[in-house]
Order: C-alpha cells, then sequence, then structure tokens
C-alpha cells in the first residue's frame, strides 16, 4: 500500500475517531440542555402546586382536564390524575424531586412537590407535575443523525485530504523510488542517487544509499576487471605452460625409449625434473596472483614494514649468501594498515627479482638496498638496470625484462597487484646504484 493511501486511510480512520468522539460529547451535552429546560419548565409550573392540590379531585371530574399538563396529586383520600399522562401507569408518587420514567415507550420527567395545609389546615399532600421526554428525545436523535453524516463528510473529506497531503508530503519518496528504478543494473557507472530530495529524512536514507550502491558498484567493477583478467590470464597460463609441459614429456619420452643410453636418461630425467619445478612455481605464482586480485579486506590489520622487511632479507639473505643487502629504515615505529601475507610476498618478489638480475656488469658482489618510508618500500641494486620503454611491459604477466632468464614472470605482476590491492601502485626508475628501483606503494 502506498504511503499516501496510509496517509488518508489514518487520516479518514483519526477524522472518525475524532468526529465520534466530539458527536458524543456534544448529543449527550444537548440532551442535557434540553432535560434541563424540561426541569425549568417543571419548576415553573411548581407555582400551582398548592392550586392543583386544592382543586385536583373538581378538576378530574371537569371537562377541561383532558387539556390541562399533566399532573398527579396524592392525598390522604388517594391519587387523582388530571391532565396529559401516559395509558401506562407510572411509579408511585413518594419522594419530593425529580424523577425519570418510562410509559408508552417514552420516557417522562417527574417533579414531586410536598404541600402543607391544603385544602385544610393539617391536609399534607404530594403533587408530582408530569412532563414527557419524547420532543428532548426526539431533537437529540435527529441530532445525533446530522452528527453522523457531516462525521462521516468530515472523515472522507480529512481521508482525502490526508491523501493529497500526503501524496505532497512523499514526493521526495517518489523521487527517490524513480531514480532507483533508474540504475541499469549491468552498468555500475549509473549506480548513483541524488542527495537532495526536499526532505532530510529522505535525503538521510539517499545519502547511506547512495554510499552502499558505490561500494558496490566499486567492488562490482573489481570483479568484472578480476574476471577478465581470470580469462586472458587463463589463456596466457596455458601458453607459458604449455612449453615446459610438452618439454618435460619430451624428455620422459627420451628416458623411455630403449634406444637411450643410462646417461641420455638421467639427463632428461634431469630436464624433465627441472621443467616440472618450473610449472610448479609457475602454478603457485598463479595461486598468489588469484589472491592479490581477490584480496579480502579481512585480510588487512596493522603491520610494521620494517618487520616485514627484515624477515624478507633474512629469508633472502640465507638464499644468496654473497650477496650484500642492506635496509634503511625511516619510520620504524609506525604501522600501516595492510594485508601482511600479500606485502611479504611482493617485497620477497622484488628482493629476489634483484638479488637474481642485478648483478653488476663489471662484476662483484651483487648488491641490493631495501629502503622502508611510511607506507612505501623500494628496493634498489646495481644490475643493468630495466629500459624505460620495457617498464610497463615487465609489470604485465608472464612478462620478462630483455635478457632475463629464468623464473614464471610473473614476480612484477604480483607486486604491483599486491600495491593496487592497497590503494597504491608499483613504479619502476633508475637506482641511484645504476641498476632499476622498484617502488612498492602501500597507498
Amino acid at each position: 500500500m502506498r504511503l499516501a493511501t496510509r496517509t488518508g486511510l489514518a487520516s479518514f480512520a483519526a477524522a472518525t475517531i475524532a468526529v465520534l468522539a466530539i458527536g458524543t460529547a456534544v448529543r449527550v451535552q444537548f440532551a442535557t440542555v434540553l432535560v434541563d429546560r424540561v426541569d425549568q419548565q417543571l419548576e415553573s409550573r411548581a407555582a400551582t402546586a398548592p392550586i392543583l392540590a386544592a382543586v385536583a379531585l373538581r378538576l378530574s371530574q371537569s371537562e377541561l382536564q383532558a387539556a390541562v399538563e399533566g399532573a398527579r396529586v396524592r392525598t390522604a383520600g388517594g391519587l387523582v390524575e388530571i391532565g396529559q399522562l401516559p395509558d401506562e401507569p407510572l411509579p408511585p408518587v413518594s419522594q419530593p424531586g425529580f424523577s425519570t420514567a418510562t410509559a408508552d415507550g417514552e420516557r417522562w420527567r417527574l417533579l414531586t412537590i410536598r404541600v402543607d395545609d391544603v385544602p385544610e389546615v393539617g391536609d399534607r399532600a404530594l403533587v408530582q407535575l408530569v412532563a414527557p421526554l419524547g420532543e428532548v428525545e426526539a431533537s437529540s436523535q435527529e441530532l445525533r443523525r446530522r452528527a453522523v453524516v457531516l462525521g462521516l463528510l468530515a472523515a472522507i473529506a480529512a481521508g482525502l485530504a490526508g491523501y493529497l497531503f500526503g501524496s505532497i508530503a512523499t514526493r521526495p519518496l517518489s523521487r527517490l523510488r524513480r531514480n532507483a528504478a533508474e540504475l541499469d543494473p549491468a552498468d555500475p557507472s549509473t549506480w548513483h542517487l541524488d542527495h537532495d530530495y526536499g526532505a532530510s529524512e529522505v535525503d538521510e536514507v539517499a545519502a547511506a544509499f547512495d554510499e552502499n550502491l558505490g561500494r558496490l558498484g566499486e567492488e562490482t567493477r573489481r570483479r568484472e576487471a578480476a574476471l577478465d583478467a581470470a580469462r586472458a590470464f587463463a589463456a596466457g597460463a596455458t601458453h607459458e605452460l604449455r612449453t615446459p609441459l610438452q618439454g618435460a614429456l619430451t624428455n620422459l619420452d627420451i628416458a623411455a625409449s630403449p634406444a637411450a643410453d643410462r646417461e641420455m636418461r638421467i639427463e632428461s630425467i634431469e630436464q624433465a625434473r627441472t621443467q616440472m619445478q618450473r610449472m610448479g612455481s609457475s602454478l603457485a605464482a598463479v595461486r598468489a596472483l588469484a589472491d592479490a586480485e581477490f584480496a579480502d579486506p579481512a585480510w588487512f590489520g596493522p603491520v610494521r614494514l620494517s618487520d616485514v622487511v627484515e624477515a624478507v632479507v633474512a629469508d633472502e639473505g640465507r638464499r644468496f649468501p654473497d650477496a650484500l643487502i642492506e635496509v634503511l629504515d625511516t619510520d620504524r615505529e609506525v604501522p600501516v594498515r595492510a594485508w601482511r601475507d600479500g606485502v611479504q610476498l611482493a617485497v620477497g618478489n622484488l628482493v629476489r627479482n634483484a638479488l637474481l638480475h642485478g648483478v653488476p656488469p663489471q662484476g662483484g658482489p651483487t648488491r641490493v638496498v631495501v629502503t622502508v618510508d611510511g607506507a612505501t618500500v623500494s628496493v634498489d641494486d646495481g644490475g643493468p638496470g630495466i629500459p624505460p620503454d620495457a617498464r610497463e611491459r615487465v609489470v604485465q604477466r608472464f612478462e620478462r625484462n630483455t635478457g632475463a632468464v629464468g623464473g614464471s614472470g610473473l614476480g612484477l605482476a604480483i607486486a604491483r597487484e599486491v600495491a593496487l590491492a592497497h590503494g597504491g601502485d608499483l613504479t619502476i626508475a633508475t637506482s641511484p646504484l645504476g641498476g632499476a628501483r622498484i617502488v612498492l606503494s602501500l597507498g
């Protein structure tokens, strides 16, 4: 049910209750006023009570008694009734004062007065003046009927007014509904709502909804981009793994050939083993890249980059004992919000690449300098470097620098995806050491 309809019905119900309450109160008050008026008339007639007590018997035997207003006189000699009275008997005349009785299907108002020393000294009589309340009740019923009719019309008018004003009041919601209906489910770029609808409550709802739509749209774009990348990645991975797989199968066929001697078999098996290890490394890199592309915000927490860098350097130092690895930390005690495992993987790839490909052209030990500055990690080496025209290409999947050998071609791609997951990026420049400088920025 529309909000305007609800408002109209609520207004109708409220108006009906109010009119019924007011009508009932007015009708009761009106009936009370009419009864009070009858009581005043009876009190004005009370002045005739002694006369009625004196002449009641003779008046009841007169032809004029039918034209006299109703009265009953109780004396020591009995009850005398005169004037306009109901056919059904009224209650016995007893105590002085006002009372109400029902006879002939209508109500009657009674005023009983005590009269002494009439017609003779020492006589006592009770004179009861009687007045019908039929006109009072008829007027009350007419008022009730009119109140019901007018109340119903007022309630209908209130309901229509409530619907009209409800429609006006809910225009901001209608605009919000139309705005939301215009969103294209297939195009996240259209997932945006206005923030000004003319009502603060609706504006707040729209702002909260728009914020959630923005996050949902960004996540949807990320997912779509990741799916596109996954398709391209699957094609590239298939191509990349086909060569070592085919080579391993060929070497295994050679080793299984009856014509191969023992030395040839050993060599073929070793080559197949190397190629299988290469495929295993590539598959592990594929998994790491997938994790980086679909990094979950729940994986992020406070991380000291200096701790991560020192762990990586210690690990790589054991693999390359002859290399010189130096760590420069300018902000050791300040943690950053990051994905620890992803950052460790990215920094490990950068340091390992520098150790593998940063061998000085003039010879000598390989030197690598790792610098931590806030949310940035820089890795410098003294090798041949990466030409400017190849820097954009080498961060793509399965791409290697010219002349580079070995590896899966995914190390820099993984590091770049980790940087993007943190809202940062990976850049390549020339190092002061003469080789390559790789800068990992985490936002």
